[in-house]
Order: structure tokens, then sequence, then C-alpha cells
């Protein structure tokens, strides 16, 4: 067999046996899944090559005791319209029995449902804090985007000042219209970037380096009435080798310790906190600053960019503790999703995906068991097609999965999807200029658009 001949044959062995692995099942490395073989993807047409693409919505839970008020209509419609009902005689006794038509309760009374927030909604006078809610999510709340109106809807309600968590170090350059950031000779360290070491990080997932000479100034602004005043500062910090504080003239040593400690600043009718940091010895870090009221309500934006939100379950076990402590929270909203729906996703993908959130919320559900969660699905995201455009494939499968989620937490659950109008609702608000044109995330318009339809669902109103 000469050269030429050699050349073919080896060529077209290797063409066959491409062929063959193409039909192969597919396979994965734990929850990793192997791109598929197929060695005609450069000629053959795009439906052809996606044609395993997650398209296929599972079949999803429902709670015990719903209530449906359309019987007739598909697993998404029930999702909107159903009333969740708890039995009566399942709700412990300092519960009262109280639902919304949106939110689907998947705890049947027991603690992580809407009970407990609802309970301390009604009793909100008698608290001696403030009720508090922690609103973990993506990119799509980012810049305290829809949360800024929806804090403001809360507190114009049922009381409260304050623009609640601020973290140490502005990365979105002013982009967040609610309160100014300044700093200096503080390094901040986030969980979607490297370096990070998880053992030092704090509630939001960030922790703020300290030099001797470091500096940091939070100040309120008018974009918001209610978010504009404040009564108190909090400063949450991990002074390891101990250091001195200077807040708004008043000088302090913070004594070295392991635990999250914390530094009290009245406002004093002042607009703005202001620390200086000295004698910085050892490791310090900051994580960042609460400006509350005494009272009402109070929503922390933990966005990160980046994140799918599993990594939730990293935070260190006495770090949660330390901070369900001195910060108790009565509602943890877990809202996920921009950065894990893909149009070329399996079912086994998001499986895996809800299998490492479900870890998340225990792990949070350890530190504030008595604390209602919900999690609110992925919004509407839509894509470019040959058709215009249209909702990604695998959105509505990722909805599906989250609700799965959180009956399996036993948690409850919220339908954003349905609530804003289902598919192709995003590309809607694009046209109205309330959304941006890369279709996934929206400007503050939209944002007060999307904070009204949280805000009826948790209130019923």
């Amino acid at each position: 067999m000469n050269q030429v001949t050699r050349t073919f044959v080896l060529v077209g062995l290797t063409v066959v046996i491409l062929l063959a692995m193409h039909f192969l099942p597919t396979l994965y490395i734990k929850d990793v899944e192997l791109r598929r073989v197929n060695v005609l993807s450069d000629i053959l047409p795009e439906v052809y090559r996606e044609r395993d693409a997650i398209d296929v919505i599972p079949s999803v839970p429902m709670p015990k005791m719903a209530v449906h008020s359309d019987t007739t209509a598909n697993v998404w419609q029930v999702a909107a319209a159903a009333d969740s009902v708890v039995a009566p005689d399942s709700v412990p006794s300092r519960f009262p029995v109280r639902t919304s038509s949106a939110i689907l309760d998947f705890s049947e009374g027991a603690p992580g449902g809407m009970g407990h927030f609802y309970h301390a909604l009604d009793n909100i006078s008698s608290l001696g804090r403030p009720l508090r809610i922690a609103y973990y999510g993506d990119s799509f709340i980012e810049g305290d985007v829809m949360t800024c109106d929806l804090r403001e809807m809360l507190q114009a309600r049922y009381g409260g000042n304050g623009v609640g968590w601020v973290d140490c170090v502005d990365k979105l350059n002013g982009f967040r219209r609610t309160v100014k950031v300044k700093s200096h000779a503080l390094s901040a360290h986030e969980v979607v970037e490297k370096p990070f070491l998880h053992s030092l990080e704090g509630i939001s997932q960030r922790y703020f380096g300290v030099a001797d000479g470091a500096s940091l100034s939070v100040s309120s602004t008018a974009y918001k009435s209610h978010a504009s005043s404040w009564q108190t500062a909090t400063l949450y910090m991990r002074a390891q080798g101990g250091m001195s504080v200077v807040h708004n003239g008043d000088s302090v040593y913070v004594s070295p310790s392991q635990s999250v400690q914390t530094i009290v600043t009245p406002s004093r009718g002042k607009r703005s906190v202001d620390y200086r940091f000295s004698s910085v010895s050892g490791v310090n870090h900051l994580f960042g600053v609460a400006m509350e009221s005494n009272g009402g309500v109070i929503l922390d934006n933990f966005s990160m960019r980046g994140s799918a939100g599993f990594t939730l379950a990293n935070i260190p076990d006495q770090t949660l503790a330390d901070f369900a402590r001195l910060r108790p929270y009565d509602l943890i909203i877990i809202h996920f999703g921009l950065n894990v729906a893909s149009d070329k996703a399996h079912a086994a993908n998001y499986k895996a995906y809800i299998r490492r959130m479900q870890q998340a919320i225990e792990h949070l559900r350890k530190a504030y068991p008595e604390a209602s969660v919900l999690v609110v699905s992925i919004p509407d995201r839509d894509q470019r097609t040959d058709a215009g455009i249209m909702t990604m494939k695998g959105v509505e499968s990722l909805v599906a999965y989250q609700q799965i989620l959180a009956a399996n937490c036993h948690v409850s659950f919220f339908n954003l999807f349905n609530a804003m109008g289902g598919r192709e609702s995003m590309k809607v608000l694009v046209e109205k200029g309330w959304a941006n044109k890369d279709y996934a995330h929206l400007s503050f318009r939209g944002g007060r658009y999307m904070a009204e339809i949280i805000f009826k669902a948790l209130t019923d109103s």
C-alpha cells in the first residue's frame, strides 16, 4: 500500500469512527456534560445540531391543599393562579393562616414557608427591630435595580427607612443610585473572582481587606425618599488582628476576634457615615455597612454578577451563625437563573444545578431556621433567532426545575416568568425602553415595573 492510499484509508477510518461516536449516549464527568461528537456540525443546519437541547418542560409539583382558580389551566397558568393555602391544623399556633394568591408555599406550615414572614409583617410594630429581607440575586438586581423600588414600596406601606446593606467598595462606578460609596486602601474580593478565600467571606459573599490609613464613606441619596435617611449605620467586620476605628468623630479600638464584629453609629441627623482605620495589625476584613431604621422594613440587596447562586453553600457556618445572631432575617429571597439558562442545556444540567442549589438553601436555613425562604424564578430571557426575538429555549424548563427546587426544600416559590407575561415578555419591556437590548436586564423603569409585580405577590394586593 503506497503512501497516498494509506493516507486516504486513515482519513476514512477516522471519519467512520467519529460518525460512530456521534451515536454514543451523552457522557458526563460528575455534573459536567461532555460535548457531543458531531463531525458534520459545520455543515448540518442549526436546528439539527440543537435537537438535543432542553425543550421539554418537566411536570411540576403543587403544594398540598392548593386551591386552583382555574382547573383547566396548564401547569404554567396554574403556577401563576394557584391560591397556596396551608391546612389550619398543620400551621404552628404562633402563625396565623395567611396566604398569597401568587406564591406557592411547599412548607405545609412548617418553618421555611411564608408563615414566619407574614407573622412578622402582621406584628411589625412589636418586633423591637426592623423586619429584614435578604434578597440574593445575580446581575438582574445589580445596582439595586428593582430592589430599590421593592424596598421603597414596602417601607411606604409598613414603615422603615434606610437603604440596608452597602458593600465597602463601589465596583459599579456610581451605577447604584440609592447610595454613594467612597473608599481608600480597601481591597475588594468577591466569590466570582480570583483570588478568593471562602473562609474569609461574609454574608454578601464578599470581603474587603483593610490597610493602615484606609477610609470609607457611605452617604445616602435623594433617589428614593425612604432610603435617603436612616437611624443607625452598622459596620460589620472581623478584626482578627485588632485596629482602631474613628466613625463620625467617635474613636473605638476593635479588639482581635475570630467572630463577626460590629460598630454601630447613630445618624444624629447626618446623611452619611465615615470611617478611618489605623493601628491595623494582622488580618482584618470588612464585610459591609447597613444603614437602617430601628423599625419597619429593611431590604438588603445581595447581588452578584455572574453567579448561579450555589456558591451560597460555601459561606462558613460560623460566619452565618454570627450574622444570624447580629442581623436576623425574616425572609430570604433566592433569585438566580440568568447564568444558568441555556438553549443548549440538557435536563441533566438543570437537575445537577438544583441539587447544588438545594445545598445552598439548606445551608442558609441551618443558620436561619425560622426564616421564610422564597425562590423566585428566572424572568423571561429572549434571544435573536431566524424567526425574530423569542424566549430562549431552556428558560421555561429552568422555571419548572426551580419550582421543583422549592418543593424539594419545602420552601415557597414565585413564578416571575409567568407573572411578567410569559414568553417574549422581555421583548415587550425592551420595546418600551424598560429593559436593555441584551433582552436579559432591566432599566430602572423596568425595575419599578418588576418590583410592583413582586410587591403585589408578597402583599397579595
